[in-house]
């Protein structure tokens, strides 16, 4: 499919980008500034502007992602509003549909004007056949959006308030999030669709800032109860105003029930322990494991560990820098990559991707010495009757592949429907 984005290179759009990528999407990034580094098509877009976007021909989906910043109250929503409608005038003359990311204070009625503002736009949304995707608490990876400013609060304060009566969130991973916008734009859904993700069971505030000390950073907090109409009054007086309507906003959240979505999106959310989690380090530690498995297959044995690191480091720099989600049984036995290698362009969502990315598997093997070995029969002995022999076992080879993968494709249909696109 071909996704625009628009917010592309926000907290969460710059990881729908990467993860649209890694799964064969088409992605258009559309942002104020372009992207530090280009891995995709990208176009100038302000949200403010009065010209009209041109969004490509051929987009499937726009997933509308970027906000307001450094607006006035008085004219803030009504020229977002009006950049919605223009977005969507500029969809329709392609035939794209709409995945709106809203708030879960969306409401005619909210104690905020970003609250009523979401609400607004999500009405024009659905009028026109999309769909309006309301997130809970979004957190994990960078330290971004609202996530990266609680993160920083938490590290900076000891103490830290616990308020009375408790407000409550649910939370939901930025690439579990990311997962769902993807799936809400593949699945299509008939007519106007709101959908709410996030966790099942509402957690309170509290217990979230307390797992970003101990899981995130490391650190012990202390919490001291907190009256909200007193701290309401206090971060008024010492004129925070915006403050105190983000503090309004939290304790007038409604309670989702995101279950049903969640069921009819496929998707299943990760513990908020794990989730918090830094990513880095285990995104490295799953490319370099990925960089093993398709190296070991295509020299046909283990790869060194300097060229696995030139793999990783590749993808990073030339590609989304995500792993490819290889099914562990291919990892463990990277000869069974052989049933993914003759799966066809239609029976696998990434074969494009993962076609890249044994080519470049196979170039980073050839300059090692096992490469030169294996490609170039260096230390090998050669003769006529070796040369017919490995003819022979090539043959031989093939044919017992090819015969095996009839059985061994459900099976990895199983271990890995999202190669598959079964899910879509």
């Amino acid at each position: 499919m071909k996704i625009v984005v628009t917010g592309a290179t926000g907290y969460i759009g710059s990881r729908l980008i990467m993860q649209g990528i890694a799964s064969g999407h088409e992605m258009i990034m559309f942002s104020r500034t372009p992207p530090a580094r280009t891995i995709c098509a990208w176009s100038a877009y302000d949200l403010f502007s009065e010209q009209c976007p041109i969004v490509p021909a051929g987009t499937d989906v726009i997933v509308h992602l970027a906000i307001g910043t450094n607006r006035e109250a008085a004219d803030h929503g009504s020229l977002e509003i009006l950049a919605a409608r223009r977005l969507l005038d500029a969809g329709a003359r392609v035939g794209a549909k709409m995945v709106f990311v809203s708030s879960q204070t969306a409401q005619p009625e909210a104690p905020t004007a970003y609250g009523r503002i979401k609400w607004q736009i999500e009405q024009i949304v659905l009028a026109s056949g999309g769909a309006a995707v309301r997130p809970g608490q979004v957190y994990g990876g960078e330290r971004r959006g609202l996530f990266g400013i609680l993160v920083e609060m938490v590290q900076q304060m000891p103490i830290l308030p616990a308020f009375i009566p408790k407000a409550v969130v649910q939370p939901i991973h930025v690439d579990d999030l990311v997962q769902c916008l993807l799936r809400a734009s593949v699945a299509a859904p008939s007519g106007a669709t709101v959908l709410r993700v996030g966790a099942a069971q509402p957690i309170s505030f509290t217990d979230f800032l307390r797992t970003i000390a101990r899981s995130r950073l490391r650190l012990r907090r202390w919490f001291v109860p907190v009256p909200v109409t007193i701290a309401l009054r206090g971060l008024s007086l010492v004129g925070k105003g915006a403050q105190a309507d983000r503090l309004r906003s939290l304790f007038a959240l409604p309670v989702m029930d995101t279950a049903g979505d969640l069921a009819r999106l496929q998707v299943q959310l990760r513990p908020l322990h794990s989730g918090m989690h830094r990513s880095g380090d285990d995104r490295r530690r799953r490319l370099l494991q990925e960089a093993t498995a398709l190296m070991s297959y295509v020299l046909r044995q283990r790869p060194p560990a300097g060229a696995a690191r030139r793999y990783a480091r590749a993808i990073e720099q030339l590609r989304s820098g995500l792993p490819l989600g290889l099914p562990a049984p291919c990892c463990s036995f990277p000869a069974l990559l052989a049933v993914l290698d003759r799966r066809s362009a239609d029976q696998m969502r990434w074969k494009a991707e993962f076609d890249w990315r044994l080519d470049a598997a196979t170039v980073i093997g050839e300059a090692t010495r096992s490469g030169a070995r294996r490609f170039l029969g260096i230390g090998k002995r050669h003769g006529q009757v070796a040369s017919l022999c490995g003819i022979g076992r090539a043959v031989f080879l093939e044919a017992g592949w090819r015969l095996a993968s009839l059985v061994l494709a459900p099976l990895m249909r199983l271990a890995c429907p999202r190669a598959f696109g079964e899910w879509q």
